[in-house]
């Protein structure tokens, strides 16, 4: 199987136009894309994101066209309002929306988990603690917390500490979650947020932001392959790492930047990772 992986697309509707064109070139070399989180536009409000999903139809409609099955979760930017449009297309077979869920396709067992740590901006719908015990909280913030409701209004959160307290932990959902799958050495994670220490999480300003709860679930139940994003610009400020392995996980963070498409190519073989290339970096 050869799986093409990356995150972060919402950047101009270039990106969605340089995927699509991609697709289009590896037309019977590729079987799967799989795109981790942040999907819409991050050029506009999220709350206009509802009136942008047109691009997302055509462009997923293209990519199976092409003979490819599409894998995908939503990210911390993306209006969790389209949530019920996410479902709705993976039923009608356009996509496979894997948030939260496990979905078999091509002998694998694909998993998307989209919550993230605590960041400095304002909008907290997606975030999560790290552990029950462990809120994580940045200590640097960007305006008050505030989440999106169902009217599609901005809505600040009065209580954030309660907030978090109230929500399941990353790690409990991602244990939760592996508790659902039947072969963890051929479980590909869609996990929005990089874990922490394996350099695949760098700020511009050098700050490591990863999460703790994701570096913990990979020791402690080793998944053959997990797909990160979140950090735009990680694999520019550490020396072009966008792939690590730990212990039996392949762990991939592509990241993407302007003018290219950023992408990975991973072609695997028997629940092993056989060979890897980026689309800028190479092997």
């Amino acid at each position: 199987m050869k799986l093409l992986a990356l995150a972060d697309i919402h950047q101009g509707t270039d990106k969605w136009q340089m995927l699509v064109e991609t697709c289009k070139d590896l037309q019977g070399k590729i079987d799967i894309v799989a795109i981790s989180g942040d999907l819409f536009p991050k050029n506009v409000s999220i709350i206009k994101q509802n009136k942008r999903t047109q691009l997302l139809k055509e462009s997923a409609q293209q990519i199976r066209n092409y003979g490819m099955e599409l894998v995908l979760i939503m990210g911390n930017d993306d209006n969790q309002n389209l949530i019920p449009f996410m479902e709705e297309e993976d039923r009608n077979g356009l996509w496979h929306y894997v948030s939260e869920k496990v979905a078999i396709i091509k002998d694998y067992e694909f998993i998307g988990m989209p919550w993230v740590p605590d960041h400095p901006f304002g909008y907290k719908f997606w975030c999560r603690s790290e552990f029950k015990d462990d809120l994580g909280r940045d200590p640097l913030q960007y305006g008050k917390p505030c989440l999106v409701n169902s009217n599609n209004q901005y809505k600040n959160i009065d209580d954030y500490e309660a907030f978090l307290k109230n929500q399941p932990s990353i790690y409990d959902v991602l244990s939760k979650l592996a508790s659902q799958v039947m072969n963890l050495n051929k479980s590909i994670w869609l996990i929005h947020a990089p874990p922490t220490d394996l350099r695949l999480d760098m700020c511009s300003n050098g700050q490591c932001v990863g999460s703790k709860a994701v570096l913990k679930f990979i020791d402690d139940y080793k998944p053959m392959l997990t797909i990160h994003g979140h950090i735009h610009e990680s694999p520019e400020y550490n020396g072009n790492r966008w792939c690590v392995q730990y212990n039996q996980t392949f762990c991939v963070q592509c990241g993407q930047l302007m003018p290219y498409l950023y992408y990975s190519i991973l072609e695997i073989e028997n629940g092993q990772i056989i060979n890897r290339k980026h689309s800028i970096y190479g092997t």
